[in-house]
């Protein structure tokens, strides 16, 4: 999967995480998703996180990008307003899901 991931181009790519801080960066509860993770986020043009709100906060054991390596953020209206605004800062676009 790491090879393939390293030598494919996405436009796109969505990706999961388990915690989302902005001193602690983006990470997940799992080692052996970080490598493929960041291959991903190497080889694709567009960079698009998937989380739910409980997640920005959270620090998980596993770092694998910084929030500002991501263009946009998909999530739900329960995000913190001051992620929010870090997300304006750092340019990146927020889309909220509705129901």
């Amino acid at each position: 999967m790491l090879r393939m991931a390293s030598r494919n181009r996405c436009s796109k790519a969505f990706i999961s995480a388990a915690g989302v801080d902005a001193r602690f960066g983006v990470t997940c509860s799992n080692a052996y998703e970080r490598e493929t993770k960041k291959a991903v986020i190497a080889s694709s043009m567009r960079k698009i996180l998937v989380v739910d709100s409980s997640k920005f906060g959270q620090v998980r054991p596993v770092w694998f990008a910084e929030l500002a390596d991501f263009d946009e953020v998909v999530t739900d209206a329960g995000i913190p307003e001051e992620y929010a605004e870090a997300l304006g800062r750092l340019g990146i676009a927020l889309r909220i899901a509705r129901p």
